[in-house]
């Protein structure tokens, strides 16, 4: 069976029920819309449409930890099943405007320590794919700043969680690598790996 892999949703349960259809199984990959004073009724269809565990998500920057930590559909940072990782969580640019424990949250990057974890079970367990919000910061730079398809105008900034991505990727090349978080839907082979970058609400049907 196909898996559905699904861009960020940024809260919107009508685009996330759309490309939910037709589909048994899914991944959505960060950004889903955790947080930010959403009524209990926005959680309680969320848990209804993901169904305990048949669709699930990973964390991204636009998502409170803690109310993705008590979620079953989560899947935690650093997971591999099936010889696939998945690395949630990123670095907001906007943060000046944002207020902290509403539309922003402290640990929204996993630490250094954590992120040191994270690449050496990369490095001995060289997975076949990847699934993460973020993408390595070479490749944050090819597809998206020097092609001009960037949101946001200047050059790239260094974030924890691009360098590390990037010290992995120079370590071991999948065979595909899935992310978000940059809002366009664009696909490139670089060194090997083929990275999808799937654009809000955009999915696609991957054998995992």
């Amino acid at each position: 069976m196909k898996t559905r892999i699904i861009g960020d949703i940024h809260g919107s349960l009508h685009g996330y029920k759309n490309a939910l259809d037709g589909c048994e199984k899914s991944i959505q990959i960060g950004d889903f819309g955790f947080g930010f004073n959403s009524p209990r009724t926005w959680y309680d269809e969320v848990l209804s449409i993901q169904k305990g565990t048949t669709h699930r998500f990973i964390r991204g920057n636009h998502d409170d930890p803690n109310l993705c930590k008590v979620n079953p559909a989560w899947i935690p940072d650093g997971t591999i099943e099936n010889d696939v990782m998945f690395i949630g969580g990123a670095w907001t640019i906007d943060s000046w405007h944002r207020t902290e424990g509403i539309n922003i949250w402290h640990d929204e990057e996993l630490s250094y320590a954590e992120l040191e974890v994270v690449i050496d079970t990369y490095a001995m367990m060289r997975p076949r794919v990847m699934i993460t919000h973020d993408c390595p910061s070479s490749v944050a730079q090819k597809m998206f700043i020097d092609s001009g398809k960037s949101m946001f105008d200047g050059p790239l900034i260094p974030t924890r969680t691009g360098q590390a991505l990037q010290a992995m990727f120079e370590l071991h090349q999948p065979e595909k690598w899935i992310y978000g978080h940059w809002h366009e839907t664009l696909q490139e082979k670089i060194n090997g790996t083929t990275f999808t970058c799937l654009g809000i609400c955009d999915y696609m049907d991957v054998q995992l």
